[in-house]
């Protein structure tokens, strides 16, 4: 009978400690999941909170160098340039080129780089940009802009916000 009553003892403490680290684990994953949520939340609360529009208001010409003007729409706050993604569609010689250009904080930029040339509004926060603020970015393309041809600029901020503009050379 003792043998009986300690071995039902030692299971029962084999169950207990089982459905221990089993809550656990669960716990570690609900409180995963919670903070996975909010970060879910803050992203989408970001990203309709962001909006830009993208312009060019001077003709380019032929050069390879051209300005153009992202206006922040939105109350989201922007800042973070080099996470920027622009992308160029031209035409020279006859050959449509896509790239990519890079920022770079100084100006004139290089080759496939932008660049901020100047701020308009920057009244709120230096070198932000704020709500009904805008910025004019210069940037460089390899090769010069073909006449009377579709140029596009792409921009996407670092949440994946994108606005694009189409302008005739």
């Amino acid at each position: 009978m003792g043998l009986s009553n300690a071995l039902s003892g030692g299971i029962i403490l084999f169950g207990i400690t089982y459905v221990i680290f089993t809550f656990a684990g669960i716990t570690d994953t609900a409180t995963s999941f919670s903070e996975v949520s909010s970060q879910t939340s803050n992203l989408e609360s970001k990203l309709i909170k962001t909006s830009i529009d993208v312009t060019i208001d001077d003709p380019p010409g032929t050069d390879s160098t051209f300005d153009f003007e992202i206006t922040n729409t939105n109350l989201e706050k922007l800042w973070d340039f080099e996470n920027f993604d622009v992308i160029i569609t031209y035409d020279s010689s006859e050959t449509t080129y896509t790239e990519t250009q890079t920022f770079d904080s100084a100006c004139p930029p290089v080759v496939g780089e932008w660049c901020i040339s100047s701020w308009t509004n920057d009244v709120l926060d230096p070198e932000i940009l704020n709500n009904g603020e805008s910025i004019t970015v210069r940037t460089t393309v390899n090769n010069s802009l073909q006449n009377n041809r579709d140029l596009i600029v792409i921009v996407s901020t670092p949440n994946g916000v994108v606005a694009s503009v189409t302008t005739v050379v």
